[in-house]
């Protein structure tokens, strides 16, 4: 071996490179990364279809299709389609970004709203794969390609395990992951909150972030509080705080931490005036939902959903999967904190542990009895799943010089060979199931209208699934049990100048006084299955109620200022 030459300061100069032998030509590598990146995608493909097939072969299907709530942006699809002015009153998640403009995308190649809501609901599952596989860049950057994609799609398949634990038609249980397939229990905020929990890890493994970051973290915050201002306390929040501590502790640079925490701080501030000029669309202010003179009710109903869904073998399964999402994010920031890993696996572990804690502290404070806010528990972890695969990767590559043993990337193979297979298996069933789904109320609906343009007004529960997927030529209005509008996930535009004369009346609503007492006696009474048609045109019946339905809808509206 010849002498290293000293360099100008006297010192030996290091060595110059070594080039090392190419695997394969570029055009080569790139296609193998392509085929590498499309068998994780199938895979990723697999598991929605075989989360869908399950949701779809269980009760919980009402809650995908026919729920009031899941009905909302099919509502909102057929208003625009019909024309009718937009005049919304929604809840306090406006669901105008993401989930309007990808449900209409969706509605665009699809002939039925069960179809727009299927392939939405698959969309959400392959955007959380997508989202963790560019989370799994930022923290196992000196990775194997292939260890990266089998990371996420493990994932994505920890998802998939707790969807299959579920199976029943409400919406107020513990069963949190199917919820994803929803358009309206909050998956843009939980997409927004990995979204921006991958921005923030680029933003630290770079020591700065960019002007690209920090415009699309700030963009991403804003249109996100302005359409769910849940954004704010899953994601915003807990990405502060986590910076801070973390800076604070000298474990991450000021830098990032600063950047990334003022823009997320304008981003949320803004988002929020921007929901100053959309105050007409909200129907109520998101500080009715706060309670906190009802946190000891709260604890005690969440013990009690919880002792519910540990009476059975799936719903054990559930809470056990849930509970190790939690153990990952413990033992991930335990473990990353003593051995002095990489910052971005560091932030990883932290940030799942920060959201959990502020997720369920802040329902309990807020008194609310509502499931669906602790959905973080469900998605953040896969952060902490991620960071915790580069410290387990970490660790062997410090005591094994050698390549891993082919028996793991045999287990690897099997593995995505069963998911493949399992999908492919199911894809026809659920494929046909969802092609072929009707909402046979709504045909008996259709059958008594007989082509006949005709407007009826009924409860929430009973109208809203007959309002999604009747004809065209029915339309329904949402009232009260008094007959006065209600303004609650509903189009008020409608009910311009519109003249109802039925009243749908299902099995289980209840109405201040009796229907045939507020209206006479109806001209003739259609039963379907689940509900009767009551038919007062021609009779006294519908002039009443066109002057309390739509009268009380015009006040409403001179209200909100439309």
């Amino acid at each position: 071996m010849s002498p290293v030459a000293p360099g100008p300061s006297g010192r030996a100069a290091a060595p110059e490179p070594v080039a090392i032998a190419s695997p394969g030509p570029p055009s080569r590598r790139r296609w193998a990364a392509v085929g590498r990146e499309a068998l994780g995608a199938a895979v990723a493909l697999a598991l929605s279809v075989i989360a869908l097939g399950h949701v779809m072969a269980t009760d919980r299907v009402a809650l995908l299709w026919y729920d009031g709530d899941s009905v909302l942006l099919p509502l909102v699809e057929r208003s625009l389609r019909l024309g009718q002015p937009f005049e919304w009153a929604m809840s306090p998640a406006l669901f105008f970004f993401p989930e309007l403009p990808v449900y209409l995308l969706c509605s665009l190649v699809t002939a039925t709203p069960q179809q727009a809501l299927a392939l939405n609901g698959v969309l959400v599952l392959l955007a959380v794969y997508a989202l963790v596989r560019a989370a799994a860049n930022e923290l196992m950057p000196a990775a194997r390609r292939s260890a990266r994609i089998t990371v996420s799609a493990l994932a994505l398949g920890f998802v998939t395990a707790i969807v299959l634990t579920e199976y029943t038609a409400t919406a107020t249980s513990l069963e949190l992951g199917s919820l994803l397939l929803t358009t309206t229990y909050y998956y843009g905020a939980l997409l927004a909150m990995l979204g921006t929990a991958v921005l923030v890890l680029r933003a630290v493994r770079t020591g700065r972030a960019s002007v690209t970051v920090l415009v699309v973290t700030g963009l991403v915050a804003a249109c996100t509080t302005a359409s769910n201002p849940l954004y704010v306390p899953w994601s915003a929040g807990p990405v502060v705080v986590t910076l801070v501590l973390l800076s604070v502790a000298r474990r991450v640079p000021w830098r990032p931490t600063v950047g990334m925490s003022g823009v997320l701080v304008a981003g949320s501030v803004v988002g929020y005036l921007l929901r100053i000029p959309l105050a007409p669309f909200v129907s109520l202010d998101p500080s009715t939902y706060v309670h906190p003179e009802q946190a000891g009710r709260t604890l005690a109903f969440f013990a009690a959903l919880t002792d519910d869904r540990a009476g059975s073998a799936r719903g054990d399964a559930e809470l056990l999967l849930l509970f190790a999402g939690v153990v990952l994010a413990v033992g991930g920031t335990v473990w990353a904190w003593r051995v002095r890993t990489a910052r971005t696996v560091l932030v990883a572990t932290v940030l799942p542990l920060v959201t959990v804690v502020a997720v369920s502290v802040g329902v309990v404070v807020a008194g609310s009895q509502t499931p669906r806010y602790l959905e973080p528990i469900v998605t953040v972890p896969l952060l902490a799943l991620v960071a915790v695969a580069e410290l387990v990767r970490s660790a062997v590559r410090r005591t094994r010089v050698h390549r891993p043993r082919r028996g793991v990337q045999l287990a690897v193979a099997l593995a995505a060979a069963v998911v493949l297979v399992g999908g492919v298996a199911v894809a026809p069933g659920t494929v046909g199931a969802v092609a072929a789904a009707r909402y046979a109320p709504s045909a008996c609906l259709d059958r008594w209208a007989d082509g006949r343009q005709v407007t009826g007004v009924g409860q929430f529960w009973t109208v809203r699934p007959l309002a999604a997927y009747a004809s065209d030529d029915v339309e329904l209005l949402q009232v009260r049990d008094d007959f006065q509008t209600y303004p609650w996930l509903v189009d008020l535009g409608a009910y311009r100048d519109a003249e109802p004369t039925f009243v749908v009346i299902g099995a289980n609503d209840v109405w201040t006084t009796a229907v045939e007492d507020s209206l006479g006696a109806p001209a003739s009474i259609t039963h379907c299955t689940g509900f009767d048609v009551y038919d007062y045109a021609g009779t006294v019946g519908a002039s009443v109620l066109q002057r309390d339905v739509v009268g009380s809808a015009d006040a409403i509206r001179r209200e909100r200022g439309f």
